[in-house]
């Protein structure tokens, strides 16, 4: 098997020589690598069968089909670990998740609560109730009828050979045991999930992992100002390249994983 090579983008924060240090002159840039596809994992967060933002599920469910299942097979194809981490309820439906899972995630012993803030707090309970948000009747309906049942997506049901993971210590311990250091990461929400879970961009970011994210193979949950512009998914694939990695396209990565096979 040969080498990955690739072409990613970033966005500098910074400008040549010479140029105003203003905002306005700030441009993406491209580096060049090489790399080991042994040495690289396709990360597939939340990637489930169904989601209560029906605009939401829409893009998801063409994206999940149309891009992000072609690159997991190019992905295997190349020697690359595919690795699916759809939450850790979701994640337990699967035999793979068991593979780099401990004790306490088996038997979901839980650990100390800390104690600050204090409990109430936390919870938003009792005199602290105040502090929370109001409750969302539509969205608590839909999790009670539908959410025992969720899974991955058909079109992405993981293989004897993938992984599953539910923790981001559990990603970890995969990826020193298969000498991974690099994550090509997509699924969903691009500016909740993907970037925030413990197995997520940042988290990862933290621990050291070279990150890129597949801009094509993800999509933020908008709001009724950002939907018809999706503002706040180019806002979270900027802040990406600009904080965190890389980006690449779908079409990308799939061709530098069939230049490795060839």
């Amino acid at each position: 098997m040969g080498m990955l090579k690739l072409k990613p983008r970033y966005q500098r924060h910074a400008v040549d020589e010479g140029v105003d240090y203003v905002e306005a002159n700030f441009q993406r840039a491209f580096v060049e690598w090489e790399m080991d596809p042994a040495e690289a994992g396709l990360v597939m967060v939340d990637c489930w069968d169904r989601h209560p933002i029906v605009t939401h599920q829409q893009r998801a469910e063409v994206i999940c089909s149309e891009r992000i299942a072609p690159v997991a097979q190019a992905c295997r194809d190349a020697g690359m670990a595919v690795i699916h981490a759809p939450s850790p309820a979701q994640a337990r439906m699967y035999p793979q998740w068991t593979k780099f899972a401990c004790d306490a995630d088996i038997f979901d012993a839980a650990g100390e609560p800390p104690a600050w803030p204090p409990a109430e707090f936390r919870g938003k309970e009792g005199a602290c109730a105040q502090f929370s948000r109001l409750p969302e009747l539509a969205l608590n309906a839909w999790l009670e009828a539908e959410l025992e049942g969720r899974c991955i997506v058909g079109c992405l049901e993981p293989q004897p050979d993938d992984f599953v993971v539910a923790t981001g210590e559990q990603l970890h311990r995969l990826c020193r045991h298969e000498g991974i250091v690099h994550l090509f990461y997509c699924g969903f929400a691009a500016n909740m999930c993907v970037p925030g879970r413990d197995y997520g961009m940042r988290a990862f970011g933290r621990r050291g992992y070279n990150l890129v994210l597949l801009r094509d193979c993800t999509s933020a949950i908008e709001a009724g100002s950002t939907y018809d512009a999706m503002a706040l998914t180019e806002a979270a694939i900027l802040e990406v390249e600009m904080l965190l990695g890389f980006t690449l396209t779908s079409d990308e990565l799939i061709g530098a994983c069939e230049g490795a096979k060839g």
